[in-house]
């Protein structure tokens, strides 16, 4: 009898040891889950420019968060197009002024729909002003000498006039990716100018953005933004509802709610978006 009363209270020491030990261990907040992090960049990143039938074409990708499990949309084919700007000087320093446009942007992540305008940069570039500039001068020369953009890209000269070599063709592709994807990032300044409420097949609304025209000074350049009408870049996102539009959703709650009105910035809008997500 005094074993077995020995081993029942040994087990039941051993049970209550576990049970206290278990208990510290949660009420650890070094041990407890740590919550999972959410963010949303509606800012799309040009990731490649390539040559295609001719035409260069930017592809690129846009990334939700969503407690820790990341959702990513492509997007590919979007035409990009260097041109010498018209009615400029052909003086070498600063060098002639460069047109470089984006076309418009089709995305749709997990129910906000986006839809860009285009985007224009009209550069000016200066000789010793870093690789880029030299390189930009270097092609505004170029088409300004009577080559076309395929001919500069394909590495052909004419006459006096050499083509790029593949180094500096390279640096190019890189220099155009860095100057587009650097100018992209303005837009999370752009500001929240009108609501449609739509409420038709599942969608709720659609926000207007708009972003300048700037004068900004890019990796170097000197850059005037605008939506190559000399007139504001515009963001369009139209909210849809249902299954697995997770941010759609979302965003039709602040606009039910009232909680959203002209002024607000486009990080702001993400920012509360994040908000009901607890992120």
């Amino acid at each position: 009898m005094t074993n077995q009363y020995q081993t029942h209270s040994r087990t039941h020491t051993r049970s209550l040891l576990l049970l206290a030990a278990l208990l510290f261990v949660l009420a650890t907040p070094s041990a407890q889950a740590k919550p999972k992090p959410s963010s949303i960049s509606l800012i799309p990143s040009i990731t490649g420019i390539s040559l295609q039938n001719g035409n260069l074409v930017a592809s690129g990708f846009v990334t939700a968060t969503i407690k820790g499990t990341t959702t990513t949309v492509p997007f590919s084919g979007v035409p990009v197009t260097i041109s010498l700007a018209g009615g400029q000087s052909t003086d070498p320093v600063p060098c002639p002024i460069l047109d470089l446009a984006l076309g418009p942007i089709h995305l749709d992540l997990l129910g906000l729909v986006v839809d860009t305008s285009p985007i224009c940069l009209t550069i000016t570039a200066y000789h010793g002003g870093g690789l880029l500039g030299d390189l930009l001068c270097a092609v505004a020369q170029l088409l300004d000498g009577g080559l076309n953009l395929n001919q500069i890209l394909a590495g052909l000269g004419i006459g006096t006039l050499p083509g790029l070599t593949t180094a500096q063709l390279a640096s190019l592709n890189s220099g155009l990716i860095d100057l587009l994807n650097t100018a992209l990032q303005e837009l999370t300044g752009a500001i929240l100018t009108a609501i449609t409420h739509v409420d038709v097949h599942h969608t709720c609304a659609i926000l207007h953005l708009e972003l300048g025209p700037l004068d900004l000074t890019l990796l170097g350049l000197n850059v005037h933004l605008d939506n190559c009408l000399d007139g504001p870049v515009t963001v369009d996102i139209t909210a849809m509802t249902g299954r697995g539009n997770l941010l759609g959703n979302l965003l039709c709650e602040l606009v039910e709610g009232g909680l959203l009105g002209p002024g607000l910035t486009l990080q702001q809008l993400l920012q509360g978006i994040l908000g009901l997500l607890g992120g």
